[in-house]
């Protein structure tokens, strides 16, 4: 799903609508999002290759999103908001195709952000220490 996102907003909004989206903050603030949550994943996997995760990898790993998830997915409805004039000029239905595009982030930024929420919870749950009596 990030994947496809990320295809029809580099391909789909920014390359073919560029006087609406390129210029505008969302368009800065999406590439953030982006970019932290990139370095962050591709860092713990390279370390997690190797054996060893030092906590604060895991933890940013693990807890960013709560920001950058909603910073990311706002810039893209935002982004897909603004190239909607341009779209339908070009084809009314291209126009309506955005439209649903738009109905599909909230369940699917639902998922997302709850299948992260399990993630976390089952990585950074740690070991239950025994009470001392």
């Amino acid at each position: 799903m990030q994947v496809a996102s990320r295809l029809l907003l580099v391909w789909g909004i920014v390359d073919q609508f560029p006087h609406s989206t390129s210029r505008n903050p969302a368009y800065a603030s999406m590439l953030v999002a982006w970019s932290l949550t990139e370095v962050v994943r591709y860092t713990y996997f390279a370390l997690n290759l190797r054996g060893w995760v030092p906590p604060i990898i895991s933890w940013l790993r693990y807890n960013m999103f709560f920001v950058l998830y909603p910073l990311g997915m706002g810039s893209e409805v935002w982004l897909v908001t603004k190239a909607l004039g341009p779209a339908g000029k070009r084809r009314t239905e291209l126009e309506w195709a955005l439209r649903a595009i738009l109905l599909i982030y909230v369940p699917g930024g639902y998922i997302l952000y709850t299948h992260m929420m399990a993630q976390r919870r089952k990585i950074l749950r740690g070991k239950p220490q025994e009470l001392k009596e």
